[in-house]
Order: structure tokens, then C-alpha cells, then sequence
């Protein structure tokens, strides 16, 4: 079996577009039509912090990663962050940049133990014109940044892969591609399907 195993938040879920498909069902189609072998599971969990992903992160990994013919080939792509970053104000957060590094550090080890093709993804930008707040909670570009910050410091440290989003989105007219402000719309999951996609690729994962 060659696995893919997607997880994060709600963004990876895929919700800003019905139904809600998201990169990972974009990926899932073109990845599963190699295939009976080719599976990608969509782990996303909508609210999911990278506390709660921490909680059932091992748990399902095991379910879904066995190694039984020769061959067999698992990739663990993990995007969260982006509920970690909102406060009850635009300069706090609902956890601290020092919880959140070792989050992402014990995300980042728990994968290693299962597979060596471990992708950490960057933060999307937020519309700040919808974000301030958004549901109560206030998400700001600043600290979206600040947060895939601290995801790259990791994957350096611990040797995973990381790739950047914000920047690469936010050079684009990155409000055209948000649903809400905060989620993707379909054209924001084609963008980010194809630059996952391609450095999936590029990095002979797939």
C-alpha cells in the first residue's frame, strides 16, 4: 500500500467549500486513480489545536500505517497551528509560542516513528477585514506568520520537511482565495492542492 494520512484542522477538512473536499479531497481523487493501493485518508478535524491533535495524533497513525509487503510506502502531511493562534484580542493567542514548539515537536517525533516522509505544512493568511474578530476570536496575519515560524524552526531541528504557505499565498490576491476570511474557497483548495501537490512531487513522495 502507498498511504497518504492528512491531518490538521478544519482546513485540512476542507470546510469553505460544499461539500466540503478540500486539498486533501483534491489530492485524494488524483492520488487514488494510480490505484487500489493509493489511498489518502483525510484526518482533518474542524476546531482541532495542535493539543487536541496531539491527543489522538499517535493513536491514529496506528490504525492506518502497517507495513505488510514489500514496498509499502506511508507519507504523514500534517497542518495545524491555525486555531492556536487567535486570542480574546489581536496581540493574544490561546496558547504560548513556547507550548506550541513543543507541540509541533512531539507531532514531528510521534511521525518519525512511523515513517520517514513526514511534511509539516505552513499557516494560510487570513482576510483581517473578516478576522477582527471571527466567531468571537481575533486572527491576524502577524500571528499567523508568527506560528509557521515556529513550524519551520521544528522541521529544521528535527530534519522533517516543511513547507511554507503564507508567504506564497499571501503574494497572490490571497482574499479572493478565503471563503470566510479564514477558510479556503474552492479556488484557494485548487491553489493549495497544486503547491502540495508539486512539492509532494518534487520531494519523490508520491
Amino acid at each position: 500500500m502507498k498511504g497518504i494520512l492528512c491531518f490538521g484542522d478544519s482546513i485540512t477538512f476542507g470546510r469553505g467549500e460544499k461539500p466540503n473536499f478540500g486539498w486533501v479531497g483534491r489530492l485524494k481523487r488524483d492520488f487514488e486513480k494510480l490505484s487500489n493501493w493509493h489511498v489518502v485518508y483525510n484526518l482533518g478535524i474542524p476546531g482541532d489545536t495542535s493539543s487536541n491533535l496531539l491527543n489522538r495524533f499517535e493513536n491514529e497513525i496506528k490504525t492506518r500505517v502497517k507495513y505488510l509487503r514489500e514496498g509499502d510506502q506511508f507519507v504523514i502531511v500534517v497542518g495545524i497551528g491555525t486555531n492556536d493562534t487567535p486570542g480574546d484580542s489581536p496581540k493574544n493567542s490561546n496558547i504560548s509560542i513556547k507550548k506550541f514548539k513543543k507541540h509541533i515537536t512531539k507531532l514531528i517525533t510521534i511521525s518519525k516513528k512511523y515513517s520517514s516522509n513526514v511534511l509539516f505544512l505552513g499557516l494560510s493568511p487570513v482576510d483581517e477585514n473578516l478576522t477582527l474578530p471571527w466567531e468571537g476570536f481575533y486572527y491576524t496575519n502577524g500571528k499567523q506568520k508568527k506560528f509557521e515560524e515556529v513550524i519551520k524552526t521544528c522541521c529544521l531541528d528535527k530534519k522533517a520537511l516543511f513547507l511554507p504557505l503564507f508567504d506564497t499565498m499571501i503574494k497572490k490576491n490571497y482574499q479572493e482565495l478565503l471563503k470566510d476570511g479564514l477558510h479556503p474557497n474552492s479556488k484557494g483548495y485548487d491553489f493549495m492542492f497544486n503547491i502540495i501537490k508539486t512539492f509532494l512531487e518534487k520531494n519523490k513522495l508520491i
